[in-house]
Parts: structure tokens; C-alpha cells; sequence
């Protein structure tokens, strides 16, 4: 992981902490920006310029927010102003951490951020030592790069999981025409994880040993990550077309829905006639054939499986970014 801490440079406390957990930046941009501090607006302006570069936020305050110390600014800073970017960067950060309980209540109170994990700072307390601090510190990190993977992953990893879903529906590797992508042990960690977090681990999975690509076993169910506050484990309850795509239409859709969908449309008892006139009858053609646009892509469905002609809109860009953005926070 390449972090960069951002801080006050007048600051000597901060400066200790930042020494103990250790700089790692290089000249890339950096996988997480961890900003300390927080009444300086240069220090939050370049992490805002990170984060729209792609870098990942973490958010140390070291005590800033605590009510007594905004109080205490109310008279020499442009209050008003200084919080608004204050609460943009928080809201902005993956993750704030606080050094203590009473912190951490003070900044739930605020709400800008429902993410909050306390590292005590070993600065300013014995209760903690600097190896355990900087530790916890980098599990923080290691949770943020393991959460909404999808956002990380190269073009060859996406590619490979269209390849092993389609192998591991179908459970024949003669379905995949091409060679798939050839990736390292970080990409297969972001597709294990992200497999596991939409529910298609199982389908992934068979499709891995169908296709006999070997990788590093990862039991992802025991990672941590930061998931939406509205975050549930993707599943599908109904197995016929119809079924599914009304259920797509009601709920939040997810890559689980089209793998289903998926199935059941190489079903021999697909009655396709009927599925057109029945979603035409309904309003929801336009939805169907938006839907097999995206099944297209992410399945790699053959036409010969498709009873209506895709359709590429608007609303099936909605609908890919709406799929593409389900993990983030």
C-alpha cells in the first residue's frame, strides 16, 4: 500500500505520531491519503485533490472536532466556512479514527460519517504502545483497500470474472472462446473479496476450477471491510425470467440478480413468445431489453439465449452504474 500522510507541519505532536506509524509514500498517487488534523485548509485542499484523483481517504482529527475546541475557534476562524470543508473532507474519508471514546461520541454526533474506529495515540497515553498503535493503524489501511474492490480492480480483472461466471453458469469451459487474463495475488484478493460481498463466490468458484485457473485460497468471509450503512448480502428469490426481472425491477439491483437471470434463461423450458408479449403487456419491456444489454456484459450471455433485441440507453448506463457503484460507501 502506498499511503501519504498530510498533516500541519508546525505541528510536533502530529509529526511524532506520523513518525511512529511510518511514511510510505512514493511519487505515484497514493492508494490512501491519511490527513491528520483539521483547521488547515491547505492540508484538506490537497487531500480533497487526491481523493478526486483516486485516492482513498483516512481521517484523524486528533481531537480537532471535539465541541470545546470548535468553540473555542468560534471567534478567530470564519466558522461557518471552515466547517463546510471540515465536514465535506469527513464525509469524504473512508473511515475517521479517534483516539479515544469520548471522541468517537463527539464525532457520531456530528454525523458525518458513520465509520469510526478508535486507535488510542500513543503520544499522549501509556494505555497503548507504539508498535500497537502504528499495527492497528495499518489494519485500518488494509480494511479500506478491502472494501469496494470493484473500484480498484485492472480491466483484466473484470474481464476474468465475466469469463468465470459465464464457466461457472454454464459448468463448461467450450462457452468461453477466449484465454482468460492472467492476474496477481492483489487483483485475485480485490475479486475474491468483491465475489464474496455480491454473493457469487459459489458461481465464481466453480467457474475457477472449470476453467483450471489457479490463484491463492482466500477465505473472504473472515476479511474486514467497510460496507454501506445499508449494505445486505445480495440474494435472489424467485428462478423463472419473469420472476427475476420483476424482482430487478422492485429492488436494488445486483450482479447476483443477472446471474440469475442468466440461468434461467438457458432454461429449455423458456417460453420466449410469452416473455416478450408478458413484459410488453406489463410496461416492462424496455426494462427487459435494458437488462439483457447489461447481461451481455457482465455474463457474456450468447445470443442465442437472448429472446429481444438489447437495448442501450440512458437508463442502461443507470442501471451499469448503479451495479458498478452497489459497494460504495
Amino acid at each position: 500500500m502506498n499511503i501519504q500522510h498530510l498533516y500541519p507541519q508546525d505541528n510536533q505532536l502530529i509529526a511524532k505520531h506520523i513518525d511512529i506509524l511510518g511514511q510510505m509514500v512514493g511519487d505515484a498517487v497514493p492508494d490512501i491519503v491519511h490527513v491528520h488534523g483539521c483547521w488547515d485548509y491547505k492540508v484538506v485542499k490537497r487531500a480533497l485533490h487526491a481523493h478526486r484523483q483516486g485516492a482513498r481517504i483516512v481521517f484523524t482529527p486528533h481531537g480537532g472536532l471535539e465541541p470545546w475546541i470548535v468553540s473555542e475557534r468560534r471567534f478567530s476562524e470564519k466558522l461557518y466556512k471552515t466547517l463546510l470543508w471540515q465536514r465535506r473532507l469527513v464525509e469524504y474519508s473512508y473511515v475517521v479514527i479517534a483516539h479515544g471514546t469520548m471522541e468517537a461520541e463527539a464525532l457520531k454526533q456530528l454525523g458525518w460519517n458513520p465509520r469510526t474506529e478508535i486507535i488510542r495515540n500513543a503520544v499522549i497515553t501509556n494505555s497503548i504502545t507504539p508498535e500497537a498503535m502504528a499495527q492497528q493503524t495499518k489494519e485500518v489501511y488494509k480494511k479500506v483497500m478491502d472494501s469496494n474492490t470493484i473500484e480498484l480492480m485492472s480491466n483484466d480483472s473484470r474481464r476474468l470474472i465475466t469469463m468465470l461466471l459465464k464457466a461457472g453458469i454454464t459448468g463448461d469451459k467450450r462457452w468461453v472462446t477466449q484465454q482468460p487474463p492472467v492476474v496477481d495475488s492483489t487483483e485475485w484478493r480485490r475479486i475474491l473479496i468483491y465475489a464474496d460481498h455480491e454473493n457469487i463466490r459459489a458461481i465464481l468458484d466453480r467457474g475457477v476450477h472449470v476453467m483450471n485457473v489457479h490463484h491463492d485460497y482466500i477465505e473472504t468471509s473472515n476479511i474486514k471491510s467497510y460496507l454501506p450503512t445499508d449494505y445486505k448480502k445480495p440474494k435472489v428469490n424467485a428462478y423463472d425470467v419473469a420472476g427475476i426481472v420483476n424482482e430487478m425491477h422492485r429492488n436494488k439491483i445486483t450482479i447476483r440478480h443477472f446471474v440469475e437471470l442468466d440461468r434461467a434463461l438457458r432454461s429449455p423450458d423458456v417460453d420466449e413468445e410469452w416473455l416478450v408479449d408478458t413484459f410488453d403487456e406489463g410496461h416492462l419491456l424496455k426494462f427487459f431489453r435494458r437488462l439483457l444489454q447489461v447481461l451481455t456484459e457482465v455474463t457474456d450471455i450468447d445470443e442465442g439465449f437472448i429472446p429481444v433485441t438489447p437495448l442501450d440507453d440512458k437508463k442502461t448506463q443507470k442501471i451499469r452504474n448503479n451495479l458498478y457503484n452497489h459497494l460504495t460507501i
